[in-house]
């Protein structure tokens, strides 16, 4: 009997064991993520090891496992009919399948493939532990999940470190008995087990209930992510030599070095226009990068509620848009267009609006940072009118003039003379500040990403880029222009943020933009009296986003009512996207999973396979011709069809065999497809493509050139 139970419990206490190694890698994710039902995972991965332990056939093992999936999805998707849920997860992948490659699968797809995931890693955590008896690669690869989100992410992992260091005893004892026993000192290993668990258990809990001292050693986070912006110490030495910056940062203070690009999409973007996303605003320039005043005025407001926030006065026409923001990070603040009028979304979210900096926090009722995913914003699109703001008077306030013209003393005197030459000749403010953004365009600056100084000790970050290095990105062009505005006693100020990112389709009547690291952006905005705060771009390559009239708005006529096509959408939930009726008749996966049938079914799987295979071996004849015949009908819809086009280009190439390099432009790999090819043809259609990127376009006598350019280089790779 004894021999019998302790064989039960050698079987019992390692599949325990390491389904609660795999249990530590869920409970996370309730609070990093929008994932739902945790516990009803949890009860999954130890129903997995439940079977493990019963040694079940394999047939038997499966069946319950997929009878439990089933029974979650029932419950969570459908409710009215057993045949439910497969009916519908056939209908689901049939529609994503067909939607566009960026497009994400419904809640049923992720969750029947998270369900999947949580099935093969079970399976291989019980590989390792129970056939290998490798207890370390699962334990180390738990603690350094939980400590890693720790460390980077809102998570508190303190519990589940004190649980693993209780399990890490727990496996070591058990471990150390069975080799006692199964060398024959059953007494001894029984000894063993009982003192090893014992005294730990002992130590843990005093060690968890007892007073703590505070940490004793500085916050290693905080130093690696300010070692990059403070690598020197030597007065005489640049202290900067090591800045450099991937995408958008927090810490502005010491600007220069190469913008690495990071293509991490950051967030996706529902939206009818073309505009920038604003992040936060800085105003204290101190002659090596940014700092915000510290002033801690906030304005709060409820999830729905108006901002209450004035961002122009009645001189400016505005037409109220919306946009649906979904984050691919886990940032506390919002990213939001300018005018902004209120957020909704599904969480109890207060919006916390620091004034000196103009970025919104996201905070719970007790001003606990908590992030969000999916929001919904409403705003105003404005259009500035350029006889109101050549006519704007002086600013007068104060305050104003005192924070936002601020410049340090050691500013060298030749940035302020280059501003009063620029400007010379144009009598208003508003021409002023057009001749400045225009300088940069005209006077030999170029945009650079990689090569790129760093001002030393006693140099000027502004007076360096307009006077010896010419080169740079957004922040040496946006800062310059700041402080040159300044230097007039002109109010300006610094802005970050991102682009509008890059056009991936349409859905609703809205574009859709990704937006990833690469497009962190920074511009310029001046304050005009009357008017407010209008957004200015100087970078070489950038387009200014937002609308300028010639002719001034009556406030006392009624707003034009809009045209058909500017007519506003209503918006839909992504969630709800594919559960609307159609409204041009039954498309044919309705009907196909109308006639749905495990015959129809598996009879279909088993021709999509062969049709599969044979598909991918002969893909690089049809494919290419399968994209030309696809893009030719969005040719007519304007010169932002080549962004997608190019995209489809790269790929077909990719698959040719010509392969780009992580570091190499897209210049620089044009001239190595052209130096295949033995023509010239993709240099000249990647500039057409920058110039769409960038929002300049081309013109109609040009379309024909790029088109036949692009089908010449899709031509090329069939084979």
């Amino acid at each position: 009997m004894k021999q019998l139970a302790s064989t039960v419990i050698s079987v019992a206490l390692p599949n325990m064991v390491a389904a609660w190694l795999l249990m530590e890698w869920l409970w996370p994710l309730g609070t990093l993520t929008d994932t739902e039902h945790i516990e009803t995972f949890a009860l999954f991965v130890a129903v997995c090891f439940l079977f493990y332990a019963l040694r079940l056939p394999v047939w038997l093992s499966a069946f319950g496992k997929t009878a439990f999936i089933w029974w979650a999805l029932d419950g969570w998707f459908d409710g009215r009919s057993i045949w439910g849920i497969p009916h519908r997860l056939w209908r689901d992948s049939l529609v994503w399948l067909e939607a566009d490659a960026s497009s994400m699968p419904s809640d049923l797809v992720r969750t029947v493939a998270f369900f999947a995931l949580l099935w093969a890693a079970s399976f291989a955590w019980h590989w390792f532990v129970m056939r290998r008896k490798w207890w370390f690669v699962p334990y180390a690869a738990t603690v350094c999940y939980v400590t890693v989100l720790d460390t980077f992410s809102p998570h508190s992992g303190n519990a589940a470190i004190v649980r693993l260091v209780g399990i890490g005893f727990l496996a070591f004892a058990w471990l150390h008995g069975e080799r006692l026993r199964t060398g024959g000192m059953v007494f001894a290993a029984g000894k063993w087990r009982a003192v090893a668990l014992f005294l730990p258990a002992i130590a843990v809990a005093f060690g968890y209930a007892g007073p703590k001292l505070p940490p004793q050693w500085p916050d290693p986070v905080a130093f690696i992510r300010s070692y990059a912006a403070n690598p020197g110490e030597d007065p005489d030495v640049p202290a900067a030599v090591g800045v450099k910056k991937i995408g958008y940062g927090q810490n502005d203070s010491r600007l220069g070095g190469p913008f690495i690009a990071d293509d991490t999409v950051v967030f996706m973007a529902e939206d009818a226009r073309r505009h920038y996303w604003r992040v936060e605003t800085k105003d204290i320039y101190t002659g090596k990068g940014w700092e915000a005043s510290g002033s801690e005025q906030v304005r709060s407001f409820e999830n729905g509620a108006p901002v209450g926030y004035e961002w122009w006065s009645d001189n400016v026409k505005t037409v109220e848009q919306m946009a649906e923001i979904t984050r691919h990070d886990q940032a506390f603040h919002l990213i939001y267009p300018l005018g902004l009028q209120r957020v909704q979304t599904a969480n109890a979210i207060v919006y916390r609006m620091h004034l000196a900096t103009e970025k919104i926090y996201t905070t719970d009722a007790n001003a606990n940072a908590l992030p969000i995913r999916r929001y919904t914003l409403t705003y105003m699109e404005p259009d500035f009118p350029i006889e109101v703001l050549r006519a704007a008077p002086p600013v007068q306030d104060p305050l104003l003039l005192k924070r936002y013209t601020q410049l340090p003393d050691t500013l060298p005197q030749r940035v302020r003379d280059l501003a009063k030459q620029i400007a010379d000749g144009n009598e208003t403010a508003y021409d002023q500040v057009k001749a400045i953004e225009q300088y940069f365009h005209m006077n030999g600056y170029t945009y650079e990403t990689t090569d790129v100084a760093v001002p030393g000790a006693h140099q000027d970050y502004v007076d360096q880029f307009l006077f010896e290095t010419k080169q740079g990105y957004c922040d040496n062009f946006s800062t310059s222009m700041v402080v040159l505005v300044r230097s007039l006693g002109i109010p300006a100020r610094w802005v970050k943020g991102y682009t509008s990112g890059r056009l991936i389709g349409e859905r609703d009547g809205q574009n859709v933009y990704e937006i990833r690291n690469n497009d962190a952006h920074s511009w310029v905005e001046v304050y005009f009296e009357g008017v407010g705060w209008v957004p200015f771009e100087p970078t070489q390559g950038f387009v200014n986003p937002y609308s300028f009239s010639l002719t001034s708005p009556n406030p006392e006529e009624p707003a034009p009512a809009l045209q058909p096509e500017e007519q506003e959408t209503p918006r839909v939930p992504l969630d709800q996207l594919l559960e609307q009726p159609s409204t041009t008749g039954e498309r044919w996966w309705k009907k196909m999973a109308d006639a749905w049938s495990w015959q129809t079914g598996l009879a279909a799987l088993a021709a999509a396979a062969a049709l599969g295979g044979v598909g991918y071996a002969t893909r690089r004849r049809w494919w290419p011709r399968w994209t030309l015949f696809r893009f030719r009908r969005r040719q007519s819809s304007g010169p932002e069809w080549l962004v997608p086009a190019y995209s489809a280009l790269l790929r077909h190439l990719h698959d040719y065999g010509v392969k780009r390099k992580p570091h190499e432009t897209l210049r620089q790999y044009a001239a190595q497809v052209d130096r295949l090819f033995e023509t010239d043809e993709m240099v000249r259609l990647t500039k057409w493509y920058e110039q769409v990127v960038y929002g300049v376009g081309y013109g109609a006598d040009d379309s024909l050139e790029v088109r036949q350019l692009w089908e010449n280089l899709i031509k090329k790779t069939i084979s």
